[in-house]
């Protein structure tokens, strides 16, 4: 076996975690400029109402495309390598995102102003597409069976991670004075996005190949069309991944992009304090996410995911009661209680969750499909929570319903996977790495529940 096999479970965590906080900083930052400043430049003919709502249609667009993304990235992982896509959906997200940072503006193109942002979104969308199946497939494979919740989960922290820096920067920018910030400041978190994409092009460069992946390839046992074996062989497997995955991404996305346009708009929160909070509580959640996927390590996954499931179902009414008070302090508690003890569970467990429930030959496309076809669902969020709202400006426990509601469904789903190819032992570092000098064994984790 080559040295290149030798792969550390901190480092395929390093590049999960590093890769999750540009492609999700590059999505999201999209999403919070979406709800504060894109659609007074993009769809200046629409009433403010009208032009939200098209700002978050264009919003939607992105996560319509993420399933191609998923085969195309997913191919890539399954035949050529993990590393391999995910270097190809890091320059892909990295680029979209710096040209929409120096778009001119409908002011400048008319309508075609609107058609390339649509353009750039799916662009995003495509890069975003195939990234966390493959980051997931590369964490999972390079750690010991005892620590796979542990270290997968640092994919998903880093998504996290992303998402407060995006909101960081987007509160910071916005403490320009209102002209400045709408003529040029909301570009600066867009062309930030190339110095991320410079430091995470160096952490993955050197990333190798995960044990698995290297030995399928070596002995030829790839598959020509990797997603037309899913077809035939897991569907049920990523049906089940799509419906676990869809709740909770409904919540973030109603959580810190839709909860910020209406707490603003509804109940006079300053945009600059909505912003903060968002990144507050998400801070908490990145660090609380490693924690969950810990204890997924030693209870089982999927016990502990219906737990996270149920509670994300319950809290995201807290959320918005406490939304209601105006009060910044309730709102943090609200955001923190729906996030740290409900998402963060799920987020915590789902990665090891997907890629144990299908094989090395697949498993980038796989899991991949079941996550992006979820979060294609899920981002039509924010649309259909502002339909809601214009349809019926009290109606906030209706978006509950229909976020929480879909959370309900996941747990469902999630009593009924099984993890079967949880141990297969070819994959499994430890196996290929045992007999190497300096190699210490790990305990075998408990079978998943």
């Amino acid at each position: 076996m080559s040295k290149t096999t030798t792969v550390s479970p901190r480092r395929a965590a390093a590049a999960g975690f590093f890769g999750g906080v540009i492609e999700f900083y590059d999505f999201f930052i999209y999403g919070t400029a979406s709800a504060v400043v894109l659609n007074a430049l993009f769809f200046t003919d629409l009433s403010p109402a009208a032009g939200t709502l098209a700002a978050f249609a264009t919003l939607a667009v992105g996560y319509i495309i993420r399933p191609l993304g998923a085969v195309v990235f997913g191919h890539v992982g399954d035949k050529y390598g993990r590393r391999t896509a995910l270097m190809g959906t890091l320059i892909t997200m990295g680029l979209a995102t710096v040209l929409i940072g120096v778009l001119p503006t409908t002011a400048i193109l008319g309508d075609w102003a609107a058609v390339l942002l649509i353009l750039l979104r799916l662009v995003q969308g495509l890069g975003l597409g195939g990234e966390m199946g493959n980051a997931a497939t590369l964490s999972m494979e390079s750690s010991p069976r005892s620590k796979r919740g542990f270290y997968s989960s640092f994919t998903y922290s880093g998504g996290f991670a992303g998402m407060v820096l995006a909101t960081g920067v987007f509160a910071l920018v916005s403490l320009l004075p209102r002209e400045d910030f709408m003529a040029w400041g909301w570009r600066l978190p867009f062309l930030f996005s190339g110095v991320l994409l410079v430091i995470t092009f160096m952490v993955r460069r050197h990333i190798p190949e995960p044990p698995a992946s290297e030995q399928l390839r070596a002995e030829g046992r790839t598959e020509k069309f990797p997603v037309l074996q899913v077809a035939r062989k897991h569907k049920k497997d990523v049906l089940l991944a799509t419906i676990i995955a869809t709740g909770p991404n409904t919540v973030y996305y109603t959580v810190a992009v839709f909860g910020l346009s209406f707490a603003v708009a509804t109940y006079g929160v300053a945009q600059t304090t909505m912003l903060a909070l968002v990144s507050l509580s998400s801070a908490v959640l990145a660090i609380s996410v490693p924690l969950w996927g810990g204890l997924s390590d030693r209870v089982g996954r999927r016990k502990l995911i219906i737990i996270g499931l149920i509670a994300e179902a319950v809290f995201i009414f807290v959320y918005f009661i406490l939304l209601g008070t105006a009060d910044p302090m309730m709102i943090l508690l609200g955001m923190v209680l729906v996030l740290v003890f409900g998402h963060g569970v799920v987020n915590g467990i789902q990665a090891a969750l997907f890629t144990e429930l299908f094989p090395v030959e697949v498993r980038s496309s796989a899991v991949s499909l079941g996550q992006q076809l979820g979060g294609a669902i899920s981002g039509f969020g924010p649309l259909v929570a502002s339909a809601i709202i214009v349809a019926n400006p009290g109606g906030w426990y209706l978006v509950a319903l229909y976020a929480g509601g879909l959370c309900l469904l996941g747990a469902v789903a999630a009593a009924f996977t099984v993890a079967r190819w949880g141990h297969q032992g070819v994959e499994d570092p430890e196996d290929v790495l045992k007999n190497q000098p300096g190699h210490a064994e790990e305990d075998a984790v408990a079978p998943v529940r």
